[in-house]
């Protein structure tokens, strides 16, 4: 295992983020390339190293699935069919980050193979088309980690795992997907259910499993700590609600406000269904569970949903309080 062996609990957060005021996915897809753009990654991220948060991700501003399917798909790119040449497996929003003079640690989301196979091709998997969409990602992950940043986790995001009941892999096709990524970090796969993790536990190149379990508390049941031990995993968990939608939704129904049309009630719905207390109880519950296996924690998911960047920060500031509590107590 790479880096969990000396880490515990260090705070992460999966990578997507809300988008400032006026700009929309539009004009990102069309300023890449651009200083404003660069600018505008370089903000969030630093917003997230200020709320708190130990090892951040790039601020993930585009679809999960287009921003690599796209280049993988582009024929000028390719090497071969679905085989990005690496030279083009560039992710803009993290290259973004090394105009910064930063010196911390660095989290990178990648999609899921599965996710990038489903979305083009469906649940019937050719497995010379997975393996080679495999090839491109883990080439998008290696050129991350050859940058000046110093990265030192990797996370795959495969939701559909155990979320899509026509998603069926074989063991041999789950080692196809993820054997390319034997790299010299900590590899995550963040999923979104509990019951595929077992599925995961003889996959050599995954370190750390990832699972949410801030919105519903009894995923943490579906998960064995021996089983874990005993194939040497370590656990990321997610001690934080980013169900933004259900969080207002029924703060609105409890107050009878509609906190969608101010931004000061926003801030007071997660202070008061996300404060740190809450938080805290979530990390002590996981830490009895579990103990120094969790090598990560953070908000369940992606918190590109939020309406504003503040509400974002809000409750990566609570998250991050809950965890200086924990610590201190």
């Amino acid at each position: 295992m790479p880096q969990t062996s000396g880490d515990f609990m260090r705070f992460d957060d999966i990578g997507s983020f809300p988008l400032p005021p006026g700009i929309d996915r539009g004009w990102v897809d069309e300023n890449l390339s651009t200083k404003e753009f660069e600018e505008m990654c370089q903000k969030a991220f630093l917003m997230k190293i200020k709320a708190g948060v130990e090892i951040a991700n790039y601020p993930q501003f585009r679809d999960m699935v287009r921003m690599f399917l796209d280049l993988i798909k582009d024929e000028a790119f390719q090497e071969d069919a679905y085989l990005i040449k690496k030279e083009h497996a560039k992710i803009p929003e993290f290259h973004a980050l090394e105009g910064l003079n930063f010196s911390g640690d660095v989290r990178i989301c990648i999609t899921g193979p599965f996710e990038i196979y489903l979305a083009e091709f469906g649940s019937v998997i050719y497995e010379d088309i997975l393996s080679s969409i495999s090839r491109s990602l883990a080439r998008f992950a290696e050129n991350a980690i050859k940058s000046h940043l110093n990265v030192t986790c990797i996370s795959l995001d495969d939701p559909s795992l155990g979320l899509n009941p026509e998603l069926q892999p074989t063991p041999e096709q789950i080692e196809i997907a993820y054997e390319n990524f034997d790299f010299s970090v900590d590899m995550q796969i963040h999923l979104h259910a509990p019951l595929f993790y077992s599925n995961l536990l003889e996959v050599k190149t995954i370190d750390v499993i990832g699972i949410e379990s801030a919105k519903d508390e009894k995923t943490l049941d579906f998960i064995d700590r021996e089983e874990l031990e005993s194939y040497e995993k370590k656990l990321r968990v997610g001690i934080s609600r980013s169900d933004i939608d259900s969080m207002i939704a029924y703060f609105n129904q409890k107050h009878g406000v509609n906190a969608w049309k101010d931004e000061k009630l926003i801030i007071k719905a997660i202070d008061e269904l996300e404060n740190s207390n809450n938080i805290l109880r979530r990390i002590g519950k996981a830490y009895d569970l579990f103990g120094d296996l969790i090598a990560y924690i953070g908000p369940d998911c992606g918190l590109g949903g939020f309406p504003t960047q503040s509400s974002a920060v809000k409750l990566l500031e609570n998250t991050a309080n809950a965890i200086k509590a924990f610590r201190e107590g």
